[in-house]
């Protein structure tokens, strides 16, 4: 999550009063970059600190993460030096995203211990300072290999904070100037609302005294942005939200690489596939009429003389091999166009074939834009049922228990309870294992999306309403049309997991989704 010097000192600002006075209870490592220290002061909370090189942040949450088993020098100093303490003091260095804790400790032996951790948020270069009282440097996340560098970090040198240029806006700012104090993002933002007639006094004005919060892309800005969509409010405590996102993203990314690539390249490589399908079929089409072509030539044999590259019959221009007489060019158009006539047949096969593997393919990148960890590893196994992905070496070893695929549940309300799959494996245990045959099953209309099932034969307005919401939120659209049936009527299309097949059903439209269900939907799947 990027966010600018001005924007990572109103956090602190707020963030101070919940901070002064906690208790480090317990420091772990909850991935490479990252780092969570469990404080206890009014309530539980943990302070996330990332170490991302490309966007160091921090945040307060309330949200539990789970923690890698490999530690490092380094973790070990943070609990030497910091678990048990209390955060004493709470600050940011002035035009700098440089954050210092000041921690007090007592020690097993009852003595009282000062020391400093010093977040260095900066993009490109993060660290984590661990220094004593006098700021003489005891250990460090990375220590620098030369005092060339710009900020050279070495155990018991004395950490001086940088001393960056004055960047902060001021009413009399040209657009010029604003350029050099701003990201690119917010100086874009600046452009287009000039462009649009505002003033750029009230906008420096508007970002300065805002006091509220913004996400874009994982962004966080303190200024709306009008100039692209996708801009939200968002609380500092929703921060945590964000940054779950982003880690479900880069975890996906890391240890599911070869499932997105061979989903992301097998759609590319049959779209272009269907499209070369469909000028073939089309050259095709234009050779079926060759076999009128070839009677023309018999039944008009007085216009054709040896030699001749093209006839006129009818109106019609006729090109011909002069190499061949009529018969020879007969033959020929009659052999063009039964080779057409069989390559219309294959090439109709091979389109329905190839559309059918696109809507697979386009089923699980569906799926896999919601999945959490648990939701991925089912459709994983999907791919490696059907020859896409390389199985396990044990994988048919009949000592392996039977995997449980377990669908997500959400309470309507009013007390109706809801279940959902994300996987073609939890869709159909929900389906054809959970549901009962007189409970409501819903799905969207001529799209890929879960299976939903209420779990009543006579739910409330709100329930279904919600339970369409489902259907369509987690099919990736903002609005659709569900269809409603009774389960009983649900039939499963043999071999394919989660295909079913129905008849008579209700169609409901929804024109939206509700903001409150989609916060809903979100926190369901952090769970």
């Amino acid at each position: 999550m990027g966010m600018s010097n001005f924007t990572l000192g109103r956090i602190i600002n707020d963030l101070t009063p919940r901070m002064l006075g906690a208790r480090i209870s317990k420091i772990v490592k909850i991935s490479n970059n990252d780092f969570s220290f469990f404080l206890y002061a009014k309530k539980q909370e943990s302070l996330i600190i990332s170490l991302d090189n490309n966007h160091p942040y921090m945040l307060l949450s309330s949200s539990y993460f789970k923690m890698i088993s490999e530690s490092n020098g380094f973790v070990a100093s943070l609990k030497k030096y910091f678990e048990g303490g209390t955060i004493i003091n709470f600050e940011k260095i002035p035009n700098d995203k440089v954050v210092i804790f000041k921690i007090k400790k007592i020690t097993q032996t009852y003595q009282t211990i000062i020391n400093n951790l010093i977040i260095e948020l900066i993009p490109y270069r993060p660290n984590a300072i661990i220094t004593d009282e006098n700021n003489i440097i005891i250990d460090a996340l990375k220590k620098a290999s030369s005092l060339d560098e710009t900020r050279p970090v070495f155990k018991g040198m004395r950490y001086t904070p940088y001393q960056n240029e004055i960047k902060e806006l001021n009413e009399n700012d040209t657009l010029e100037s604003i350029k050099e104090k701003v990201t690119k993002t917010i100086y874009n933002e600046f452009v287009y609302r000039i462009n649009n007639n505002e003033n750029i006094k009230d906008i420096i004005l508007e970002k300065k005294n805002s006091n509220k919060y913004y996400s874009y892309k994982y962004d966080i800005l303190s200024l709306p942005l009008k100039s692209v969509e996708g801009c939200q409010e968002i609380t500092l405590d929703k921060l945590s939200s964000l940054y779950q996102e982003k880690e479900e993203e880069k975890y996906k990314k890391s240890h599911y690489e070869l499932a997105l690539h061979t989903v992301s390249h097998k759609l590319k490589g049959l779209k272009n596939k269907l499209i070369n399908l469909e000028n073939d079929l089309k050259k095709a089409k234009n050779k079926i009429n060759y076999v009128e072509i070839g009677n023309l030539l018999f039944m008009n044999q007085e216009l054709y003389h040896r030699g001749m590259k093209e006839i006129v019959i009818d109106g019609i221009n006729i090109p011909l091999d002069d190499k061949l007489d009529l018969v020879g060019n007969a033959n020929k158009y009659f052999k063009q166009y039964q080779k057409s006539k069989t390559a219309l047949e294959q090439i109709k096969i091979q389109q329905d074939i190839t559309k059918e593997k696109i809507s697979y393919f386009e089923k699980i990148d569906s799926q896999i834009k919601f999945a959490s960890v648990t939701d991925m590893e089912d459709i994983l196994l999907e791919l490696k049922k059907d020859g896409y992905l390389p199985k396990e070496k044990n994988q048919n070893n009949k000592k392996n228990k039977p995997k449980v695929y377990t669908p997500h549940y959400i309470t309507s309300s009013d007390g109706y309870k809801i279940g959902f799959g994300i996987s073609s494996y939890q869709n159909e245990t929900l389906t054809f294992e959970l549901a009962r045959k007189d409970d409501y099953f819903l799905h969207i209309k001529d799209s890929h999306g879960p299976h939903v099932i209420i779990f009543s034969s006579d739910p409330s307005k709100e329930a279904i309403t919600l339970a369409c919401e489902i259907a369509v939120y987690f099919a990736n659209k903002s609005s659709g049309e569900v269809i409603l049936l009774d389960k009983k009527d649900v039939k499963k299309v043999p071999g394919k997991i989660g295909m079913v097949t129905f008849s008579s059903h209700q169609t409901i439209n929804l024109s939206s989704i509700r903001e409150s269900s989609i916060e809903l939907f979100k926190e369901t799947m952090k769970k």
